[in-house]
């Protein structure tokens, strides 16, 4: 009895010890790859060896600190031990460890600050002019043949206002979202407003347009905006294009970008919409005269990229300048803009797009507006 005694600390000493070596084991022989966390990463190891510009003394203790907080960083398991960490916190106290993310009434939503609205980031009449100004003087450069399009991107403040606080839902004439627009129809820029399209279809759409776990419309969304987007180039170009080609499955799955902001809390198990359902694409789209676009875009049109509908729709040559400084080809890989001649893109296309989400219209065109504007020389005119 007393030998027993004895052995069981040294037995728990020996498992905790085990229980330690663990992470450890992990770590060193790579027995399994966890899926990384999402959204960015920033690196503090990778700040402090910039700041010391890669010089570390042992005696003043750099080398440690900088050695400890990499190690934090690259440990083997520190994805799975960070989302256990996040679901706990969520799904007992409701807390999500996510920047500028928000939850009401099981809906998230992503805002710079917790008491966002529609006026908070107004640039100003003056402002708002002058790029419209701009922009018709882009259109004027271009032709009728090529028509500049304003597509403005559906917003989960309106979709879903009914979930949302009151001082998000403020409305004012004096937004960006309602500037830019009034703007461009008075000096006859070609205008899609997506936002007060999808409210008028919500109610009779047969999945759901946006999800409540992501912060894009759903593929399903993104492909009756693209459906709309070539009707309204077949009108201004007065000829046929090809469109959206799918089935719309019956049974509840969902596209990765339509989760998207639910898998930006990093949890072991994210919330989902349970209405969402995924499109499926014929394997031989018949043919169809395709447009050549120049799409300048933020990430709505990433989502339009993801699937077959950017093949369906647009060339191979089509250009997809990804917040105008990053250039995404038919694969969606990444490419740089080096070497383009901007000029003589918008000479070629058929039409030029302009897809901003209302959230972030007062960086309408992220540049690509000053910066034709600037290539075609009418400053210097």
């Amino acid at each position: 009895m007393e030998k027993r005694r004895e052995i069981s600390p040294h037995i728990l000493k020996g498992l905790v010890l085990l229980f330690l070596c663990i992470p450890l084991s992990f770590q060193l022989f790579h027995w399994r790859k966890f899926t990384p966390l999402n959204g960015v990463q920033v690196s503090k190891a990778g700040e402090m060896k910039d700041s010391l510009k890669g010089k570390f003394d042992w005696f003043s203790g750099s080398y440690q600190r900088y050695t400890e907080v990499y190690l934090e960083e690259n440990l083997a398991v520190k994805s799975p031990l960070v989302r256990l960490r996040n679901q706990l916190e969520y799904s007992i106290f409701g807390k999500i460890n996510a920047q500028q993310i928000y939850e009401y009434h099981g809906n998230l939503f992503r805002f710079y600050s917790a008491d966002y609205n529609e006026g908070t980031s107004f640039i100003g009449q003056d402002a708002v002019s002058e790029k419209v100004r701009k922009l018709s003087k882009i259109q004027d450069f271009v032709g009728e043949s090529c028509p500049v399009i304003l597509a403005i991107a559906p917003s989960k403040t309106y979709f879903y206002a009914e979930d949302l606080p009151e001082v998000n839902t403020y409305k004012t004439e004096r937004s960006n979202y309602k500037a830019i627009k009034k703007e461009a129809l008075k000096n006859g820029i070609h205008v899609i407003d997506f936002n007060t399209y999808f409210l008028d279809i919500k109610k009779s759409a047969a999945a759901p347009l946006i999800s409540t776990s992501g912060i894009h419309w759903s593929m399903y969304g993104a492909a009756l905006a693209m459906d709309t987007l070539v009707r309204k180039v077949e009108q201004l170009k007065k000829m046929k294009f090809s469109r959206p080609n799918f089935t719309l499955e019956k049974t509840f799955r969902f596209f990765y970008n339509d989760n998207d902001l639910a898998q930006l809390l990093n949890l072991l198990s994210p919330p989902n919409d349970p209405d969402l359902r995924c499109l499926t694409f014929p394997a031989h789209v018949s043919g169809g005269k395709k447009i050549r676009a120049l799409i300048i875009s933020d990430s709505f049109f990433d989502v339009v990229s993801m699937t077959t509908l950017r093949e369906q729709l647009f060339t191979p040559d089509t250009k997809f300048l990804y917040y105008f400084n990053t250039r995404k080809d038919p694969t969606n890989n990444n490419q740089g803009l080096e070497g383009m001649n901007l000029l003589e893109e918008m000479k070629r296309a058929d039409c030029i797009i302009l897809l901003n989400d209302i959230v972030n219209m007062e960086n309408i065109g992220w540049g690509f507006i000053e910066r034709a504007y600037w290539e075609i020389g009418w400053d210097k005119k």
